[in-house]
């Protein structure tokens, strides 16, 4: 088996596709615990109850990142969604089932909102965070949702089983082209530790829910494989977007983060011998080697203890994954992270945590 040399990890400014083709921004956006305006239900306690003036602004860096088609993570609802993204104002959105099945409701899978609709709002006693997409109805596109709940391989939580985020397969098509996207966000709490490569290979259907949050993640490893092979053997156009909760720079040289080896399906021990058996697949991301420009301009030159380290958050955890197919058709140099500026302490929690992120293609 061949290996998945380095080289193939090429920055997007080295791309070229036909400029005849139309061009089409996506966005990818972790919005925090967004709720819909007045939502009596924080997701987690304590959460800040956001202001009309946070929606307000939320709106206008929406459309500072100027995408057609947002990934998202973190909503809540379809009514949260629609906060940011009003059907009034031309935008349609899809959540994933995951929503209906914790809300209870009759009709499973994604619910999609479109002109004409009343978007949801959830009735049950918690709030939880789910993903989701937004396209603007106008800009020549469309969107068509599936559910991945395989990514809910569940957590033990001191015995209680917890769930974990399904993923959004989103067929987005503008012309005659179509690209397939799944929207991610992936267990928190494992950044750049180690992660067991045994687990890649292992059905987590087949294994209890672990406590640890690097063994969770490992065990996402085998349905988002699983689901990457599928769409490379059709010869689909496919990415995968969202929050990994993993610097996927991390790692050094050839021995690329445990995340990467999962996906790609090489997986080298010391000696460079692949341990994995699987086919390799060619990966690419955006961004790529650059550190996370994310509230940066207040955060603490000088940390002075390691929680307050801003290690923490120097390199990004929100990527653009993707196959050749995606990468031809990826615009030179259009990749790029869209900060807040300037901006407060208090903007980092009035607004989102993450900033969004921006990716351009040209389909034909």
């Amino acid at each position: 088996m061949n290996k998945v040399l380095s080289a193939l990890l090429v920055a997007i400014s080295t791309l070229a596709v036909p400029a005849s083709a139309a061009e089409l921004k996506l966005g990818n956006w972790n919005v925090q615990t967004l709720l819909y305006a007045g939502d009596p239900v924080t997701v987690f306690p304590g959460d800040y109850i956001r202001q009309p003036q946070d929606y307000a602004d939320l709106k206008v860096w929406r459309d500072k990142a100027g995408a057609s088609v947002f990934f998202l993570q973190e909503v809540s609802s379809p009514a949260a969604i629609n906060e940011v993204f009003p059907i009034s104002d031309g935008w349609a959105h899809c959540i994933s089932g995951q929503f209906a099945a914790d809300e209870g409701l009759a009709t499973p899978g994604p619910i999609c909102t479109k002109a004409g609709d009343t978007p949801v709002k959830p009735a049950g006693a918690e709030r939880h965070q789910y993903t989701a997409v937004a396209w603007r109805a106008d800009a020549g596109v469309t969107a068509t949702a599936a559910d991945l709940p395989q990514l809910n391989v569940k957590s033990d939580d001191g015995g209680t089983i917890r769930d974990v985020r399904w993923g959004l397969d989103v067929t987005v098509t503008a012309g005659t082209t179509s690209v397939r996207a799944l929207v991610v966000h992936m267990k928190s709490g494992c950044f750049d530790d180690l992660i067991n490569f045994r687990l890649f290979t292992v059905d987590p259907s087949t294994t209890p829910p672990t406590s640890n949050a690097c063994d969770t993640l490992g065990r996402q490893m085998f349905p988002l494989r699983a689901w990457v092979e599928a769409r490379q053997n059709a010869g689909d156009p496919w990415m995968v977007v969202g929050d990994f909760n993993r610097r996927l720079d991390a790692g050094a040289g050839r021995f690329q983060d445990e995340v990467w080896q999962a996906v790609s399906g090489y997986s080298p021990a010391a000696d460079l011998h692949d341990r994995d058996n699987r086919p390799d697949i060619a990966l690419f991301r955006a961004p790529y080697k650059e550190p996370s420009l994310c509230w940066a301009d207040t955060s603490n030159p000088y940390p002075g203890s390691l929680p307050a380290a801003d290690d923490y958050n120097m390199l990004p955890i929100e990527f653009f994954v993707f196959g050749d197919k995606v990468r031809q058709l990826a615009v030179a140099n259009s990749d790029g992270q869209v900060p807040w500026t300037p901006s407060t302490p208090a903007d980092h929690e009035r607004l989102s945590d993450h900033c969004p992120s921006t990716l351009s293609v040209r389909l034909p």
